[in-house]
């Protein structure tokens, strides 16, 4: 594509498509014709697993209870050995404690209270941070009070909250041997909830001469799991996108070694435009409305371009494809519609960003191939991280 003929197509994103599913998501309304789309994907799932999980997601989209999706049994997840701890300890209706008031003690708080566990106190070694937390309203207590407490608090949960494994252990060790804490009731912080050992990957096996699409490179972490997946097959090329520009220039650095790699500065979108995108230089970095950017008073707001995979990579061979763009993948798969009709890719896509993913991206793909299978695997401890697989 020219110059010119890219710039004739630059608009900026309309907000019609945000207030449509912002308004579909308030509603919850589950109206028949999307029950009648959903049975249709169902037919089509892969197996027993692929099943369980989207009858979770179905129960989840009508009632916004969580619960639903916390209850699956641990074999319909796909959980590393920590989280288990956490799907053994933290369940509905039990307690614990929080070491740590800063953005991970914050997060875990907020994801706790969705799936109904009771935050009794905070733990902070800095006593100015109480007697309670100025974000949530809990408690908040120091080591000393926790020492004289020791038998009100001492048989719940204790959740560390430092991403730092060194700090973590340094408070670990501190809790069982000065304050005499059963270590069997001490978990270290999950901060972020999800699988990244398997994420993507662990599905399908390598082919030879692999071509893959990175829609939401990030710190371009996935494009390398891609690299080792392969393994002594190797790869053909990699073709990876990143909006947020403090993440596309630190992706720029780390990609370089790896070779066979093209970066591109865009988003993935249905069209060739400009939109305002939130940039926070962090994997939740996200395209944004008009009215959500004018919330914000633009502050760390970017005007971005976004592309359509069918533009940029037309002509080429594509084995590959995974999208984990916030929110934004059935527009991306709109934009790549050609790409796909002609290469057939093995896709993984993230259907978690909007309560009806699940559903819609899984019937675009199917009236794209309709002989495409698709699986579910699910890779957080709340109802984040499903991928779907297309093959």
């Amino acid at each position: 594509m020219s110059t010119s003929e890219k710039e004739k197509r630059v608009e900026y994103g309309s907000d019609r498509t945000a207030d449509k599913q912002k308004a579909l998501r308030e509603s919850g309304n589950l109206n028949a014709g999307f029950l009648e789309i959903a049975r249709n994907v169902y037919a089509h799932l892969n197996d027993e697993i692929s099943k369980k999980i989207f009858e979770a997601k179905i129960l989840y989209a009508a009632t916004g209870d969580v619960g639903y999706i916390t209850g699956l049994e641990s074999k319909y997840r796909t959980l590393n050995s920590d989280m288990q701890v956490y799907v053994e300890k933290i369940q509905k209706g039990s307690h614990c404690l929080i070491y740590g008031t800063g953005r991970g003690g914050h997060y875990l708080a907020g994801r706790f209270k969705r799936f109904g566990v009771k935050v009794d106190a905070f733990i902070d070694p800095d006593e100015s941070n109480g007697p309670v937390d100025s974000a949530t309203g809990i408690k908040v207590i120091c080591e000393k009070e926790l020492q004289e407490n020791k038998a009100l608090y001492g048989d719940k949960t204790f959740v560390i909250s430092y991403s730092s494994k060194t700090l973590a252990y340094e408070v670990r060790n501190r809790l069982a041997e000065d304050i005499g804490i059963d270590e069997k009731n001490i978990c270290m912080g999950i901060y972020d909830w999800r699988n990244n050992q398997s994420q993507y990957f662990d599905f399908f096996e390598a082919k030879d001469n692999e071509v893959f699409v990175d829609c939401g490179c990030f710190d371009g972490a996935t494009c390398y799991n891609f690299a080792a997946w392969c393994g002594g097959k190797g790869f053909d090329h990699i073709y990876s996108f990143e909006a947020d520009p403090k993440n596309y220039e630190k992706s720029k650095e780390i990609l370089a070694p790896l070779g066979k790699c093209d970066l591109y500065p865009y988003g993935t979108a249905d069209t060739n435009k400009k939109v305002y995108f939130a940039a926070d230089a962090f994997e939740t970095s996200c395209m944004i409305s008009k009215e959500e950017a004018e919330k914000r008073n633009f502050e760390g707001v970017e005007e971005i371009e976004t592309i359509a995979l069918d533009d940029v990579l037309e002509g080429k061979r594509i084995t590959f494809i995974k999208m984990d763009i916030e929110g934004a993948e059935y527009e991306a798969l709109l934009g790549a519609r050609k790409l796909i009709m002609e290469n057939r890719p093995r896709m993984a896509i993230s259907v978690y960003h909007k309560f009806e993913d699940f559903v819609t991206l899984a019937d675009l793909v199917l009236k794209m191939h309709p002989d495409y299978r698709i699986t579910f695997r699910h890779y957080g401890f709340d109802e984040l991280e499903t991928i779907m697989y297309v093959e």
